[in-house]
């Protein structure tokens, strides 16, 4: 194993969710989804998002929120014919987003007496204010949509113009979950590695989805690790230059991305360094220092020395940090911090 797979993996053990947090979360949205399956009208709900498709990251800087996790419900538009663009009444998704918000607040509350629900522009946003010995406070966010008629996909709702737009999450997710394995585990660590790197900059350019599109685009089936993360680096960065990126299911409009090229620029200048510390990859120090550039808060100056992350979290302890024999890292209770794993077998 090279020095560039090495320090890869260990910074995606620093990346990994905590176990709690990440079970708590799976917990509250599947309440969730079982609360809004009692909607009159609801076919279907389903589970969407970074924790559905195993690339979610723990949370790295004071701005991220914690894990969220995603989900929909499905409305039935034989019982909810007025809605839709597909009718001829035309509804907007305001009332009935009002109306499952609504209920959500009431048959939850009895599990979650201080839960928080707001209403935002494409989701339903529950905060249950109810912390993990961590910190962590999961939220979830739920999607009332929508069936099409004869389309793929979903009417998903924008309440601030009180509109519909097509999406298609579930396929999303079904693509970002297809075998083969080897090629989908491969995938999404890349994929939290780009995230990693894109959260260190203060205004990201690219959203996550963006970057999960890419590398469904340019991650083939063989690649290593660090060859998908450059794959969807310089080939993403090529064809950012050449248009936004298309919805992976063919149904919504391309990705938003703030400024397509200052994006490509970035991600031209993370595929240098990465393919850099490949090249060198028998010599320790320039595969450290490359890197470093890209994840400093994962990769310390020297073997050895404490990450700028494992000293959050041994502050977070309240523990000190001891490093076993065998390289694993714990707190002076003996507990792991983290460990390099491929979570997301359940969805």
């Amino acid at each position: 194993m090279g020095h560039t797979v090495t320090l890869l993996n260990d910074i995606r053990s620093q990346l990994a969710p905590d176990d709690l947090a990440l079970k708590e979360a799976r917990t509250r949205r599947d309440a969730v989804r079982d609360a809004v399956a009692t909607f009159p009208g609801v076919l279907r709900t389903f589970a969407s998002g970074s924790i559905a498709h195993a690339t979610a990251n723990c949370p790295v800087h004071q701005r991220d929120k914690g894990l969220d996790a995603d989900g929909g419900a499905v409305l039935d538009r034989r019982h909810h014919s007025t809605l839709g663009p597909d009718s001829p009444w035309g509804l907007g998704p305001r009332a009935v987003v009002a109306e499952v918000a609504e209920r959500l607040r009431r048959d939850l509350r009895a599990v979650y007496p201080k839960l928080q629900v707001t209403i935002t522009k494409r989701a339903i946003l529950l905060e249950f204010g109810a912390p993990l010995p961590n910190g962590e406070d999961p939220t979830v966010d739920l999607v009332v949509g929508l069936e099409r008629c004869a389309q793929p996909g979903l009417w998903i709702p924008n309440t601030e113009n009180n509109t519909w737009d097509p999406s298609h999450p579930e396929g999303h997710t079904q693509l970002l979950t297809a075998n083969p394995k080897d090629q989908r585990v491969t995938r999404a660590r890349a994929i939290r590695l780009a995230k990693a790197e894109n959260k260190r900059h203060e205004q990201p350019l690219l959203c996550s989805f963006n970057l999960e599109a890419l590398a469904l685009m340019f991650v083939t089936q063989g690649m290593s690790v660090p060859h998908a993360l450059a794959a969807t680096w310089r080939q993403g960065a090529r064809d950012l230059r050449a248009r936004l990126t298309p919805d992976p299911a063919g149904v919504s409009d391309p990705i938003k991305c703030r400024d397509r090229y200052a994006a490509a620029d970035r991600l031209d200048v993370a595929a240098d360094r990465l393919e850099s510390a490949l090249a060198h990859d028998d010599d320790q120090t320039w595969v450290r220092h490359e890197l470093r550039q890209l994840w400093p808060e994962f990769v310390a100056p020297a073997p050895g020395q404490e990450t700028k992350a494992r000293t959050a979290a041994r502050l977070k302890s309240g523990g000190t940090l001891n490093v076993t024999t065998a390289g694993a890292v714990t707190t002076s209770a003996g507990a792991s911090l983290k460990r390099t794993r491929a979570y997301g077998a359940r969805h």
